[in-house]
């Protein structure tokens, strides 16, 4: 790190600690909730820059970041959407300043994931159900601090394995509500190139490496071959070995491709990436937590993330960032592969939310194909209306930015020139898919 980004973070942690407003510009709000006996998970609230009476009149936007056991806190604030990027500059498309000025909180999630830690690893989660309890634990915990939120328009974006999460916990949060056991005015959820039908997903690699010429007849059918042994195993029900086979489909794809980015198509990922000497496990941990340019972006994140950023946030001196993240992604190996398009089926059918999916064009891990796959499967009355729908092309400045189809309750968005994490790949897009959803 050299030595002018340390004396900007020297001077960002006086700032912050003589304000006591976190880390970087802005209102903040931060902190832990027990959402188990041994289990602590952390959020981080950036407020709306927004000329308002209050920060609560403007929606209240969650991040969750995939893995599972990627940091929000980290990966999605300083990596994406926060108001800083990883080397401390304003970010001009952060969603807290944008041009539809929103309050982001971010939350470590499950719990082990960034700040976020347990007392014995046997308090970490199992399954998506868990992970969504946990997640309403904390927003009673977040809503008993912040009252002011509890009618402010609440939207919850998972990108990944966090599309995953935020589905289910977005309907455990509204039959919540219903039963009079928390206030909130939740409204959408967003599912962001995301781990909703992970079969589907892993299917659609071969057949679009092919197509973009990635791979040969030959490279097409090792992964095939790989990939529908993955479906096999699945469909027998053995969970965690699928879970296993799936990594070893990636390994063929890495070598098949003479190492392609699963995050983005377009680019090659460093070698030395799937360091030697690691389980298949840890290797996949990698490839579903860690953005591209690994050694040097990752290893910068966490200094930053373990150095100034904990220091300014008052993180007990016991908690290492990310520490427990490799034991998330190894707890929920048996639930990795499941599917929760029954779980995008119920909040269609049964409640008000609206269920917005959107994708990157170029991402492969959870590919645009595969995600047509299980999204041509739902019955709805939304989808249904969805599916006869005209497609529009979405022009921003006279740029094709992609496309967007609309079901009612339902929408899905294709965005062009954008990998996995399409909201900062390409912002013009997602700047009107925010719109599309929350009106501002």
């Amino acid at each position: 790190m050299t030595r002018f980004v340390l004396l900007c973070l020297l001077a960002l942690i006086s700032t912050a600690a003589a304000k006591g407003k976190g880390f970087g510009p802005g209102e903040q709000d931060y902190g832990y909730a027990d959402v188990r006996d041994g289990a602590h998970m952390f959020w981080w609230l950036f407020h709306t820059t927004a000329n308002v009476t209050n920060s609560s009149e403007r929606p209240l936007m969650m991040w969750l970041q995939g893995g599972p056991g990627a940091s929000s806190c980290g990966y999605g604030n300083f990596e994406i959407l926060g108001p800083l990027d990883l080397n401390l500059e304003p970010r001009e498309s952060t969603w807290v300043n944008f041009s539809q000025y929103f309050n982001v909180l971010f939350v470590d999630n499950p719990v082990g994931s960034g700040y976020s830690y347990v007392d014995r690893l046997s308090s970490l989660t199992t399954d998506n159900k868990q992970i969504a309890r946990d997640l309403v634990s904390l927003m009673k915990s977040f809503y008993e601090k912040l009252p002011q939120f509890k009618t402010t328009p609440f939207y919850v974006y998972g990108q990944s394995y966090g599309g995953k999460m935020a589905i289910e916990f977005a309907r455990m949060l509204y039959d919540e509500v219903a039963q009079g056991n928390i206030q909130s005015n939740i409204s959408g959820v967003a599912m962001g190139n995301s781990w909703i039908s992970p079969v589907d997903s892993t299917l659609s690699w071969g057949p679009l490496l092919y197509e973009m010429s990635l791979v040969d007849e030959g490279g097409l059918e090792a992964i095939n071959r790989q990939a529908n042994y993955t479906k096999q195993v699945f469909d027998q029900g053995q969970f965690a070995q699928s879970t296993s086979e799936w990594a070893r489909t990636q390994n063929v794809v890495f070598q098949k491709t003479d190492g392609v980015d699963f995050y983005n198509v377009i680019n090659k990922v460093e070698r030395g990436f799937l360091r030697s000497g690691r389980t298949i496990m840890e290797k996949a941990f990698d490839v579903q937590t860690i953005t591209k340019h690994y050694s040097s972006r990752a290893d910068s994140l966490d200094t930053l993330m373990n150095g100034p950023v904990k220091e300014a946030l008052g993180i007990p001196s016991n908690v290492r960032w990310g520490s427990q993240s490799n034991s998330v992604f190894n707890y929920l190996n048996v639930d990795f592969m499941k599917p929760v398009t029954s779980v995008v089926e119920s909040l269609l059918n049964e409640t008000n939310i609206n269920v917005h999916v959107y994708n990157g064009n170029v991402d492969l891990i959870c590919s645009t194909p595969g995600q047509m796959v299980w999204i041509n499967k739902l019955k709805s009355e939304a989808t249904t209306i969805f599916q006869t729908a005209l497609r529009r092309t979405i022009w921003v400045n006279n740029t094709m930015e992609g496309y967007e189809k609309h079901g009612g309750k339902f929408a899905l968005f294709w965005i062009n020139v954008a990998g996995h994490s399409a909201p900062i790949e390409n912002t013009a897009a997602t700047r009107h898919i925010l719109k599309s959803m929350t009106g501002f």
